[in-house]
């Protein structure tokens, strides 16, 4: 069985993190740079034979394509996506009858039902012609999940991994975390995460930014770095930027007090480009979920301050399948749902972090990690010699992340990892089976393709 739970779509708000959901928590084998457009094969509503009220309340449908060795006994994922979620039960048998009108079984598909920032709310199946959906309840137009739901294991075209190890690897994971301590007994996490409810609207990139500071220099005020979970890369951040408008309800503005229409009138007039912006995504910002809305449509329901949120800080995912990497913050950024960070200025958990052996360790001990299961990593005894071996090699990285030297510095990272761990070259083989050397020709076609895509 599948479990989903709250916090495996907190994160979600927008396609991108859709595909992270997909393949991270659903286990779907969807390659790491796919688009959802290259994997979604879209069913016209007009094939489907939804008109009027009914394809009025859906954005669209899409069968996702991506198929497993084997395939047999499974469902396909059939994406729909409400744009008014009050009668979805009601569709899905509009839609179903529109699959057997165009010659499919509706009981091949598995209905994954999302949300206008494609936030899940049921999944659905049809089971000898009777509907079986598994929702959660809502108030407003937010979710609020209140269990986990589990989803039949042929609901989805792949099965859970459980890991099974060796004696050998058994004996490496009793090692590893007979070497160190809880690394909560050494740090503390904090998870002061942002819901915007329209990332598309209120994330913005640096040209984005460039151009409202350029309009008016009084705009840069409600512009803070923002991390989200799909730009946490090993070792450096895909820096974005939040339209950070917090809450009437903790910061008086001008138009604090004044009805909507006023409101909108003062905000139009002091930041004349935001409005415009903002405004441009209409039904999409001003609708969006009572969690993540203020006083108006242009506020954030967020206080003003986040004090544990200053630099510098290790952050993260907050939940990890299949890729495991951590970056260091020093811009004192906000962070959207999704993320976790811990404080602190030591760049040696950063190292350990990254290394290889704590990637095997991960992997090997959870079939999918939480934050919470990242707080009892095992952090080695050392002496602070190797602390500030460890943390100049990474702060060589992190002052040129992209430099050719990386790799060479990673493995200096891996090799002092290793002797504070105690291990032996059969147990190094057995982590590095994890991360297969890559030769030269691999590595400089990769770069050929970077700059390609640069260029």
């Amino acid at each position: 069985m599948l479990k989903i739970t709250r916090d495996d779509i907190q994160g979600i708000s927008d396609a991108a993190s859709l595909m992270d959901f997909l393949r991270e928590e659903l286990a779907l084998p969807i390659k790491a740079d796919a688009t959802l457009e290259q994997i979604a094969r879209p069913f016209p509503l007009p094939y489907l034979r939804l008109e009027g009220t009914v394809a009025a309340q859906v954005i669209e449908c899409q069968e996702l394509t991506v198929r497993p060795m084997d395939a047999s006994g499974t469902r396909q994922p059939f994406l729909i996506r409400f744009r008014e979620k009050a009668e979805y039960p009601g569709i899905l048998y509009h839609v179903s009858e529109g699959l057997q009108r165009q010659g499919y079984v509706p009981a091949d598909f598995g209905f994954f039902c999302v949300d206008e920032q494609f936030r899940p709310f049921a999944f659905a199946s049809f089971e000898d012609a009777e509907l079986i959906i598994r929702s959660w309840g809502e108030n407003k137009a937010s979710i609020h999940i209140d269990t986990a739901h589990e989803i039949a294991a042929n609901f989805f075209p792949v099965k859970r991994r459980t890991p099974t190890l060796s004696p050998a690897s058994d004996d490496l994971l009793a090692k590893i975390e007979n070497a160190g301590t809880p690394l909560r007994r050494h740090w503390e996490r904090k998870n002061s995460c942002i819901g915007t409810g329209c990332n598309v609207a209120f994330i913005i990139d640096e040209l984005e930014r460039q151009k409202f500071i350029g309009e008016d220099a009084k705009n840069e005020a409600l512009i803070r770095p923002v991390i989200g979970p799909t730009q946490i890369k090993k070792w450096e951040l895909e820096m974005k930027y939040l339209i950070f408008i917090p809450s009437g309800k903790f910061k008086r503005w001008p138009w604090s007090g004044r009805s909507e229409s006023e409101a909108e009138q003062i905000f139009a007039a002091e930041y004349p480009a935001i409005h415009a912006h903002l405004n441009g995504y209409g039904d999409k910002v001003r609708t969006r979920n009572a969690d993540s809305q203020g006083e108006f449509y242009w506020e954030l329901s967020v206080r003003e301050e986040y004090p544990e949120l200053q630099p510098p800080k290790l952050v993260h995912r907050y939940r990890f399948r299949g890729v495991w990497q951590a970056a260091y913050d020093t811009s004192g950024a906000l962070m959207l749902k999704g993320t976790c960070s811990i404080p602190t200025p030591d760049l040696f958990l950063l190292a350990l972090w990254n290394s290889k052996l704590l990637d095997w360790y991960a992997h090997a001990k959870y079939e999918s990690v939480f934050n919470r299961d990242t707080m009892r990593l095992p952090i080695a005894d050392c002496t602070e010699s190797q602390k500030a071996e460890l943390s100049e090699l990474v702060q060589r990285i992190l002052d040129s992340p992209r430099n050719s030297d990386v790799p060479e510095l990673e493995t200096e990272i891996d090799k002092l990892t290793y002797q504070l761990y105690g291990i032996t070259d059969a147990e190094r083989a057995l982590i590095e089976a994890r991360h297969p050397p890559r030769d030269a020709a691999a590595d400089r076609q990769d770069e050929l393709a970077l700059i390609k895509q640069r260029t």
